[in-house]
């Protein structure tokens, strides 16, 4: 029974990761995401769905449109086995558990993040039916099913609203701790320091995971874009190269945050918060 959801999972990913590659080209564009059928980007004729297969399309297209030859992202493959992958686990994870709150908000809350983390990086945008949308979505999910904060469903209408507390403290706690971040070191600076959409994106991932989430999101996704930064920083100084790339990494140079936050957010959810949460144990002192 494991292995069949796991495959159902990998299917339902796929797909998913199609229509998400399809939201990540046309929300930033402002175009219906329903309408017209998927068309070549380069042409814009239409895709016949036989070729329009999550991953196995552009490997039997070998990476070129069939209609004009242009070349097609590795991107889309890519975005879509990432989905698939991880609906997968989900799908693998709920023959075990059963709990089909935990399911749905765990593959929703997963394909907002990778949304974000492709939009941003193209267009360093995050929009606002991820962010807000998201945060919406996570504090509903919260109060249908409280499971999410760690609250037990026996509790009845008590535990809905525990649920909904810790999402909406998230919400808050979250993104007022990174604004006041962001406005104090775009003063430091004399510039802006922090998007406004990377402080709405704290807003979705507090609603899903509570305020200890969102603030270890904050530090996290610091500490990990420093990580994957600085070593490219250092190779792109040391490359005989470099002085011919016109986009290079350094002071003043603009680098979208949101993937980071989106990356540091989807580890908290997926498995870190067991390690995370008890660093936080010295804040039960301060509750009443």
């Amino acid at each position: 029974m494991a292995d069949f959801f796991l495959w159902v999972g990998l299917f339902a990913g796929s797909c998913l990761g199609s229509f998400l590659n399809v939201v990540a080209f046309r929300v930033p564009r402002e175009l219906s995401v329903i309408r017209p059928c998927s068309s070549c980007p380069a042409c814009k004729k239409p895709i016949p769905w036989f070729l329009n297969l999550p991953v196995l399309g552009w490997i039997i297209l070998k990476g070129k449109a069939n209609c004009c030859g242009s070349k097609i992202s590795v991107r889309y493959p890519f975005v879509e086995l990432i989905m698939g992958c991880l609906f997968a686990w989900q799908f693998h994870s709920f023959a075990a558990h059963g709990d089909l709150g935990i399911l749905l908000s765990s593959c929703l809350f997963g394909w907002i993040l990778v949304g974000v983390i492709v939009i941003d990086l193209e267009t360093m945008l995050i929009p606002d039916r991820f962010s807000i949308g998201g945060a919406f979505l996570g504090f509903l999910l919260s109060l249908y099913w409280p499971y999410l904060h760690g609250f037990d469903h026996s509790m009845g209408g008590a535990s809905s609203l525990s649920a909904g507390v810790s999402s909406l403290t998230g919400i808050l706690i979250g993104s007022g701790l990174l604004y006041w971040i962001g406005a104090v070191a775009g003063r430091a600076l004399g510039r802006e320091a922090l998007g406004e959409g990377d402080v709405k994106l704290l807003g979705c991932i507090g609603a899903f995971c509570g305020w200890k989430g969102a603030v270890f999101c904050i530090f996290g996704g610091a500490m990990l874009g420093c990580l994957l930064l600085i070593p490219a920083l250092i190779i792109q100084k040391l490359s005989f190269f470099s002085s011919k790339d016109t986009n290079q990494i350094g002071l003043g140079v603009e680098i979208p945050f949101g993937p980071y936050l989106a990356l540091t957010a989807l580890g908290y959810f997926f498995g870190f918060n067991q390690w995370v949460d008890p660093w936080f144990v010295w804040t039960e002192a301060l509750t009443f």
